[in-house]
C-alpha cells in the first residue's frame, strides 16, 4: 500500500490568496495605527513559515505587535482600534522601520523554536520590562486571542478577505467591513495542471494506492463545530475535491472533545499525521481522529492500525511541520508493531525554505509535479 499524504499551501496549490491576505491585513492595521503603508514581504512570510509559525491568524497578531512596539516609541498612548480599521489617531513617523524577518528568526531560535507559535511571541513581547502596564495588556490581549474570531480585530480582518465580504458575513453572522471578493478564489493557482490532476486521480483509483490532505486550513468538521470550508476549495481547485481531508475543522472538534487547545493535535503533532493516514484508508473523520489521539494520550491500539502494516507513506510537505508529525507517528507506530516505511518530500523554491527541510531530513523538489514525477 502507498499512501501520499499533500499538506495544500505551497505543495498542491500556491496560496497566494493566504500571503496577499496577510499582508493587506498588515497594511490596514499599519495605517489603522498611523503607522503608514507597510507590509510584510514575501520573504518574511517564508521566514516565519520556515519557524513553524504557518498559520496567518498568529502571523497577522505577531506582525502588529511589533507595529505597536514601534508606535510606542514614539507615541506610548498609541491604542488598537477594537472594531473597525478606520484610522482614528493622527500619522507617526517611526524612528525605525519594523523588521518582520528579524522578528522571524528570533521567534524561530533554539529556546523557543518548540513553544506554540503564539506562546513564542507572548514571550517576545510581554517579558519586556520597558512596556507599561497598558501596553502589556493591550499586547497580551492581541497575542492570546489571535485566534479567536469575537476577540480579534486582526482575526476578522483577515478571514473577511479569505472568505469574501458576503460569505464571511454568512459564515460568522458579523458584520462585514471590507466590501471585498474571496483572495481564495481570486488569487490562488493549482500546482498541478489539469492533465497532472488527471494523472494523479488515475493513479489513486488503482488499488494499493491511497491519499490523504493533511493541512491547517480551516477544513468541515463533524457535528457540532464550527469552521469554514477553506481547504475544500482548495481541494476543488485543484481537481482532487474526493481526497480526504484532515484539517483545522476536524482539529478543532478533536480538541473540544477532549477540553485541549486545538493547536495541541495539529501539525507538528504526530495526531494530524495518524488520523490522515487512516482518512487516506478510508476512515471516518471521527474515529480517526479519536483513535489517533488515544494512541498518543492512552497507549490504546485500536485492531484497526494493524491495516496500515507494511504501508509506504510519503509527506509531501513545503515546512518541517508536517514531515516532523509523520516522523513521530512512524516512531509511535513501530514502538506499537506496526511498520511501515516514510519518505520525506520537500516542495519549496525559497532557500530558507529549502534549508529547513533539508534539515528534517526531507528530499527537496522545486515543484510537485518533479516530486510526483520520483514518486508514482
Amino acid at each position: 500500500m502507498k499512501i501520499f499524504l499533500f499538506d495544500m499551501d505551497g505543495v498542491l496549490l500556491e496560496s497566494h490568496g493566504y500571503y496577499l491576505a496577510l499582508q493587506e491585513t498588515v497594511r490596514l492595521m499599519a495605517k489603522a495605527l498611523g503607522c503608514g503603508d507597510l507590509t510584510l514581504s514575501v520573504d518574511d512570510i517564508a521566514t516565519f513559515e520556515a519557524g513553524g509559525i504557518n498559520n496567518e491568524w498568529d502571523e497577522a497578531a505577531i506582525c502588529t505587535a511589533l507595529l505597536l512596539e514601534k508606535a510606542w516609541k514614539v507615541d506610548p498612548n498609541r491604542v488598537l482600534p477594537e472594531s473597525n480599521i478606520t484610522p482614528r489617531a493622527p500619522s507617526i513617523k517611526l524612528k525605525s522601520a519594523p523588521d518582520f524577518n528579524a522578528l522571524a528568526q528570533q521567534l524561530s531560535s533554539l529556546e523557543l523554536i518548540r513553544l506554540d507559535p503564539l506562546e513564542r511571541a507572548l514571550q517576545r513581547f510581554t517579558e519586556k520590562d520597558h512596556f507599561s502596564k497598558a501596553q502589556h495588556r493591550i499586547l497580551y490581549n492581541l497575542l492570546e486571542g489571535a485566534r479567536d474570531p469575537q476577540r480579534s480585530l486582526t482575526h476578522r480582518i483577515f478571514q473577511e478577505l479569505i472568505l469574501g465580504s458576503a460569505e464571511y458575513a454568512h459564515s460568522y453572522g458579523l458584520p462585514a467591513m471590507l466590501e471585498c471578493e474571496s483572495y481564495l478564489l481570486k488569487h490562488d493557482v493549482s500546482n498541478l495542471s489539469s492533465a497532472e490532476s488527471a494523472r494523479l486521480r488515475d493513479w489513486l483509483s488503482k488499488p494499493g494506492h491511497a491519499a490523504a490532505v493533511i493541512t491547517s486550513r480551516p477544513s468541515c468538521p463533524p457535528p457540532g463545530v464550527f469552521s469554514t470550508p477553506e481547504a475544500e476549495l482548495g481541494a476543488e481547485l485543484v481537481g482532487l475535491k474526493d481526497i480526504p481531508i484532515v484539517g483545522w475543522g476536524g482539529i478543532t472538534w478533536l480538541a473540544r472533545q477532549r477540553n485541549a487547545d486545538e493547536q495541541k493535535y495539529a501539525k507538528p503533532c504526530p495526531v494530524h499525521a495518524l488520523a490522515a493516514m487512516r482518512m487516506a484508508l478510508g476512515e471516518g473523520q471521527e474515529i480517526a481522529l479519536q483513535e489517533a489521539a488515544d494512541l498518543i494520550e492512552a497507549d490504546q491500539v485500536s485492531p484497526a492500525w494493524q491495516h496500515l502494516a507494511g504501508a509506504q507513506v510519503y509527506m509531501f510537505e513545503d515546512t518541517p511541520s508536517g514531515i516532523k508529525s509523520l516522523q513521530d507517528a512512524h516512531e509511535i507506530l513501530d514502538s506499537k508493531g506496526i511498520y511501515i516505511t516514510t519518505s520525506y518530500i520537500g516542495v519549496a523554491r525559497k532557500p530558507v525554505k529549502r534549508k529547513a527541510l533539508l534539515a528534517s531530513s526531507a528530499q527537496v523538489f522545486s515543484s510537485l509535479t518533479q516530486a510526483l514525477g520520483q514518486s508514482i
